[in-house]
């Protein structure tokens, strides 16, 4: 794991000031007037300040619960009554494939640098997807513990060199502005406490005319999706409201410089990609456009015309 090269991306979640790593003492910390540090355990950077609370609790152990192998085998439509349980919920089974394929085709569209897989869980979608996108440096967060814990494992197992593993709070991401070319939000942000506010991290650590992409449960489509997962899974703590409806969700992108929004939707399941807006990009469009006008506006010169007698 490249700590020094991480830590040039981080800013501290309590002060927001610059971060750097001390291998001695296996840490992070901050350069501001009162030091806060984070601790290394088993290459996973812990960047959350302080313990959960209200809805983050709740989600927390609702994934406490269920991370691990049965995890991985519901997602994944493993067994018969696996593909059954993802019909109950959903409707279909035939959006898992296209799981597996999302990080393949989100980052392969990225310019090289770091890519934000968040949250990554246990790493059952794109642990395997790593290695084949050498280019980019893969930061794989979560906020509970075991799903990192789970993705590790299959790091460690495949030896991947381009992968570090990071506990953040989504609401208060512990990254610079700009900082990465890709994100990918997938089969999680539901689960996000404050929808709005990851949103709002999100689209401020992606660079300019970085790629967004990610699959989201969408109000609306199914009652009993709603029923069984929009009511009872949020009051389990494994969904978090507002759940938006499709039209919703897109404002909720557009709202925030995410552009070029395509999505695809299987029953109550909706993948989605877009682009953040490059302001410096646009403001030489308008500037462009502006000189057009100007020049469309002028009178054309007055040339003489040859005389008819000569």
């Amino acid at each position: 794991m490249n700590h020094e090269g991480l830590a040039q991306l981080l800013r501290c979640p309590a002060c927001g000031s610059e971060m750097r790593y001390r291998p001695r003492v296996y840490s992070y910390c901050c350069d501001g007037r009162v030091l806060h540090t984070y601790r290394v355990k088993d290459q996973i950077a812990d960047l959350v300040h302080g313990e959960p609370e209200g809805r983050q609790k709740r989600v927390n152990k609702a994934f406490e619960r269920i991370a691990g192998r049965m995890y991985e085998k519901n997602v994944t439509g493993a067994t018969a009554f696996d593909r059954f349980m993802s019909w109950l919920m959903w409707g279909t089974s035939k959006f898992i494939p296209l799981l597996f394929e999302l990080l393949d085709s989100v980052a392969s569209d990225c310019e090289p640098g770091y890519f934000l897989d968040i949250p990554v869980g246990t790493g059952v979608f794109t642990a395997g997807e790593y290695s084949l996108q050498p280019n980019l440096d893969f930061i794989a967060a979560d906020y509970n513990r075991k799903m990192l814990e789970e993705a590790f494992e299959k790091v460690l197992a495949e030896d991947f060199g381009n992968v570090m593993l990071v506990r953040t709070d989504v609401r208060s991401l512990p990254f610079a502005d700009s900082s990465f070319s890709g994100i990918l939000t997938m089969n999680g942000f539901g689960s996000f406490p404050e929808p709005a506010r990851a949103l709002d991290e999100l689209a401020r650590v992606l660079k300019p005319n970085g790629k967004m992409a990610g699959s989201v449960y969408i109000r609306g489509e199914r009652f009993l999706t709603d029923l069984l997962l929009g009511r009872m899974g949020s009051w389990f703590g494994l969904f978090s409201r507002p759940i938006y409806k499709e039209q919703e969700f897109l404002a909720e992108l557009e709202a925030r410089g995410i552009n070029n929004v395509v999505t695809r939707k299987i029953k109550s399941i909706m993948f989605f990609s877009g682009r953040k807006a490059d302001p410096q990009a646009s403001a030489a469009e308008t500037l462009e456009t502006a000189d057009l006008i100007v020049l469309d506006a002028q009178p054309a010169s007055e040339v003489p015309l040859p005389d008819a007698t000569q």
